[in-house]
Parts: structure tokens; sequence; C-alpha cells
């Protein structure tokens, strides 16, 4: 097996500032809402905090969409090098319409239990799963979960030839 990319997956920049500017909208929002209302201390500070978690949110999306995810033949990185699958703890990839999956997007389904990780718009790791989508573009997201469904079928195949022998 080669190390050789099979597929790239980053944010559309159309999508990505959409999402950015939404994001950033309701943060300032929250902090207007915060000066302009007749509220209690505990339920301006509830809002203030409400506010820095959604703007702590938007910069988090802003540098980790900057990045980019790669299928190879041995699993699914992160630019940076970290793992997000390993292709030998790969079940299952889920597209359907009434999977549990970002937008745009595809869910993995491992063998082992992962790490928790998350940057918004691009992928989330949570127990046996890790969703990829978000502020990709369709067509991207589909190459690639594609791509690494026919790679899992190849794996399968094998196996059973392997067995058969």
């Amino acid at each position: 097996m080669s190390d050789s990319v099979i597929a790239r997956l980053k944010a559309s920049p159309v999508r990505r500032g959409f999402g950015l500017f939404v994001m950033m909208l309701l943060g300032f929002l929250l902090l207007y809402l915060t000066v302009t209302i007749e509220a209690g201390f505990v339920h301006k500070l509830f809002l203030v905090g409400v506010a820095a978690a959604v703007l702590w949110m938007a910069r988090t999306m802003q540098r980790g969409t900057r990045g980019h995810i790669e299928l190879l033949d041995t699993g699914l990185y992160f630019e940076d090098g970290r793992i997000l699958a390993a292709m030998e703890d790969i079940l299952r990839v889920e597209r359907g319409v009434f999977a549990f999956k970002p937008s745009n997007g595809f869910v993995v389904t491992l063998q082992n239990k992962t790490e928790r990780a998350w940057i918004p718009g691009l992928y989330w790791k949570f127990g046996t799963r890790v969703g990829i989508g978000g502020v990709t573009a369709p067509s991207e997201a589909k190459f690639m979960s594609d791509s690494l469904a026919v790679l899992l079928k190849a794996r399968a195949d094998s196996s059973q030839m392997n067995t058969k022998l």
C-alpha cells in the first residue's frame, strides 16, 4: 500500500464565510442584548458567558477550517498528521439521509473508542464515531465517503479471499 492522498476535503470558502458570519453575529447580538436589556446580574452574566462561548467557537472554526482532511490507504488524517480514524479500525461509513452526521458530510463508525476532538465545521470525534463535514463542499465529501467505502469493500473482499484459502 502506498501513502498517497486518495481524497482531500477542505472547507468551502463560501460556506466557511457564511458559518463564521452567523456565529460571530450571534455572539455580538448576545453581547448587545446583554447591554440593552433590563435583567438581573445573573442573567446578564449568563448571556456574556454564552456570547463568549459562541465567539470562542467561531474563532476555533476560523483556525480549524483553514486545514483539510486527507484520506490515505492507512486512514483519515488531518493535515497536520493527527489521525482521525485508522483504516483497520473503521467498521463502516454512514452517508444516508437519516444518519446522525454533519451537514454535507458523513459518519465513520469505529471498532474502538476514540478520544474526543472537535473542529467546528470540519469534524468531530466522540466515542466510536467520527463525523466529517459541515462547511465542506458536498461533492468533495461525497467523493471522500465513496472512496472510503470502496477501500472498506476491498478490505472485506481481501479478508474473505484469505479465509477461503
